[in-house]
């Protein structure tokens, strides 16, 4: 329970250093969220900055903030007349979440098998095949591999539709396009664990008791294989979730990310603090997920035990 609460008391450290640095280099950038409006007088420009208190010094707009955010309320959008941040978020995530999620779906259920037998065949055409597939996955960055479905099975073939998010045909290449990086990545984990665990000499023993192959490679090699993973999993989703913002963009998806990358060069603060501190609070809860989940896969590890006890 001690180090739960000392987990919980750095991440919100950790969450308010993310704001603080945030929130004043974007005050940093020249320019504000209505610059850009050239045709506005500077009377009414004046009257809109007075009324979204960007006139207030700096350390007061700050202050004002974190008061705010405390409460749960992550103000107005400068740039969705009457919506508030929390409401994006609430219209956009889950669009981001589904996608995320069938990604990070795809990238497990082919990456693991696909390292397993890379792992089981040894120097055998299929781990070759595996690894030339997997370095290929982590080289291409995943709009190169979007512009690639688009272009084969959309414009060439016919088989699915371009853009937009109207039904499963349109979320298969956004998601494929997504999981192609960890699907590899995972891959190339559980691959390199499986050697290093099936070299272990309980491995052998087991073996040499005449456990069949099958049940050593599920009951002792794989739990502990998945170690690398289960750690690889927390940073992967909020990759996913985060690098969904390309994707998102290139097909056409009303995700969160379409309202992030509006919001940067719209200098639309709160949006953007919004999105950067809710993607923060996601990669700080998944990593502490990974944590507790580490006992399940290998009960020798305890919760908060330092090395050395």
């Amino acid at each position: 329970m001690g180090y739960i609460i000392k987990r919980i008391f750095n991440a919100f450290i950790v969450l308010w250093i993310v704001i603080t640095i945030t929130f004043f280099l974007m005050h940093a950038i020249p320019g504000g969220p209505f610059t850009a409006e050239k045709s506005l007088p500077p009377y009414v420009l004046h009257s809109i900055e007075e009324r979204y208190k960007l006139n207030d010094p700096l350390y007061k707009q700050y202050g004002d903030y974190l008061c705010n955010l405390v409460q749960g309320d992550l103000g107005p959008s400068f740039k969705y007349p009457g919506r508030s941040v929390n409401d994006i978020i609430k219209d956009g995530f889950p669009v981001s979440f589904k996608l995320g999620i069938e990604a990070i779906l795809i990238a497990i259920i082919i990456g693991i098998p696909a390292g397993i037998l890379a792992g089981v065949k040894k120097d055998k055409w299929q781990d070759r095949a595996v690894n030339f597939f997997t370095t290929l996955g982590v080289a291409v960055p995943s709009f190169v591999v979007a512009a690639l479905l688009i272009y084969v099975l959309s414009t060439k073939l016919h088989l699915l539709p371009a853009a937009m998010w109207n039904g499963w045909r349109y979320e298969i290449m956004p998601a494929l396009a997504l999981s192609g990086m960890p699907m590899s990545f995972i891959a190339r984990l559980t691959r390199s664990s499986m050697l290093d665990i099936l070299s272990q000499d309980y491995i052998k023993t087991a073996r040499a008791k005449g456990l069949s192959w099958s049940k050593v490679l599920i009951k002792h090699a794989l739990p502990n294989s998945l170690i690398p993973v289960v750690t690889y999993l927390g940073p992967m989703t909020a990759s996913i979730l985060t690098g969904s913002f390309v994707i998102e963009t290139i097909f056409a998806i009303p995700g969160l990310g379409q309202y992030f990358v509006t919001s940067i060069y719209n200098r639309d603060y709160t949006v953007i603090l919004g999105v950067t501190i809710f993607y923060s609070v996601i990669v700080i809860v998944l990593n502490m997920v990974v944590d507790l989940l580490y006992p399940l896969l290998d009960p020798r590890i305890k919760i908060g035990e330092e090395k050395g006890e």
